[in-house]
């Protein structure tokens, strides 16, 4: 039976995240009683990221929400769920290019998965970024 606010354990733990052009780490932890997801992305040296987000499940809603924020000064807001096998999240407003964002978590097993990042600006989606993550 589907449990939907354990649809993010398979994100738990300590990554290793490659990509074209460079790797990093993410650790993701379950916080405050496991109700919430606490992400922390290190990709330097290879890119000048460091980010953050923080994600619950969200029963008035029945979906997943998420806040991303970086030392970038970036930050999206974005909602989905579980279906299918693969984890989506949209941005829940378009950008000032008036594109939305995808997050997908995809191709899921205990020791890795698939992570893309993709853009739409109503019609097909063209994608941004594509990490591997590798459990550590």
């Amino acid at each position: 039976m589907a449990d939907p606010p354990r649809d993010f354990d398979f994100w738990l733990g300590e990554w290793r995240c490659s990509w074209d052009g460079g790797e990093g780490r993410n650790s993701v932890e379950a916080i405050c009683g496991g109700r919430v997801i606490r992400e922390s992305f290190d990709g330097r040296p290879d890119l000048d990221l460091v980010g953050t987000s923080i994600s619950i499940y969200d029963d008035r809603v029945g979906g997943w929400v998420q806040t991303w924020m970086d030392g970038q000064g970036s930050w999206f807001h974005l909602t989905g769920a579980f279906a299918g096998g693969v984890m989506e999240l949209l941005t829940t407003s378009p950008d000032a290019r008036g594109e939305t964002k995808r997050m997908r978590f995809q191709d899921i097993s205990e020791r890795r998965f698939m992570w893309s990042w993709a853009s739409s600006a109503g019609g097909g989606w063209s994608e941004l970024w594509r990490i591997e993550y590798q459990r550590c």
